[in-house]
């Protein structure tokens, strides 16, 4: 999915966006996920950064759970408490990433402040169980002397949908509905992803989207350098989306 992005004020063109369709066999068609909504999503919290402040503003659209890495990883409800909280720049998303059942799903942008200081952010996003709508549930960002052009395009891709074997007798039929409040089953990963190779000492945690499409990896050094890492279920494959990293002295501009 390719969405021109003239700035901020594409946010009502994504927000009118088709969603993403699947059409697992069988020839039924189903709505799977919708990279479009990961961006609205984005945008809508770098807006309510913008008119609430960073503290109140990332307090807005933050799921349970939630984490930043500034860093060190820290749980952002208590930091977000604080009145010293983490200072804010406005955000501009270039492109999204969102699993096949749309569990989860990451954006990647850039970032600026009045001073000229910039860089790169990431953020994991994670659809609310019942109200269907995204919330961050991980965010990281860098600095960078210098970044390619924003894109003309933004850019949306939905993960592939890996075949799973089914029963004897199946017949394709669609699983029955989860009883109500029943644990999220979650799938192993599509494919195989690099081993984790984080120098000891190191805080490093790998995740993934509920049907295993989408993973990612957050690192922190003991240096203080960090490394975040995406992968995606494409073409019969785990492809490498995202790869981003810190030095010990890039931290967050005010």
């Amino acid at each position: 999915m390719l969405l021109r992005a003239p700035g901020v004020a594409l946010a009502l063109a994504i927000c009118l966006a088709a969603p993403a369709l699947a059409q697992p066999a069988g020839g039924r068609v189903r709505m799977i996920a919708n990279p479009s909504a990961l961006i609205g999503a984005d945008i809508a919290t770098a807006q309510a950064m913008q008119a609430k402040g960073a503290r109140e503003g990332l307090a807005t659209s933050m799921a349970e759970g939630a984490e930043l890495i500034l860093p060190p990883r820290q749980a952002a409800d208590p930091l977000l408490r604080r009145k010293d909280a983490m200072p804010g720049h406005p955000h501009q998303p270039d492109a999204a990433w969102i699993a096949c059942d749309g569990s989860f799903g990451i954006t990647r942008g850039r970032w600026k402040t009045a001073t000229g200081t910039g860089g790169w952010y990431a953020t994991v996003w994670q659809r609310h169980a019942k109200k269907g709508n995204y919330q961050w549930r991980l965010s990281l960002e860098g600095t960078a002397a210098s970044l390619p052009d924003a894109p003309e395009f933004l850019i949306g891709l939905v993960a592939d949908c890996p075949a799973r074997p089914t029963a004897a007798g199946a017949d394709d039929r669609p699983a029955p509905k989860p009883a109500k409040n029943a644990p999220i089953v979650q799938r192993p990963l599509a494919g195989a992803i690099p081993a984790d190779d984080a120098p000891a000492g190191s805080d490093s945690q790998t995740a993934q989207s509920n049907d295993g499409t989408l993973a990612w990896r957050s690192t922190v050094r003991p240096d203080g350098s960090r490394v975040f890492r995406a992968w995606q279920w494409k073409d019969g494959v785990m492809a490498d989306i995202v790869h981003l990293d810190a030095a010990p002295d890039q931290r967050q501009g005010g």
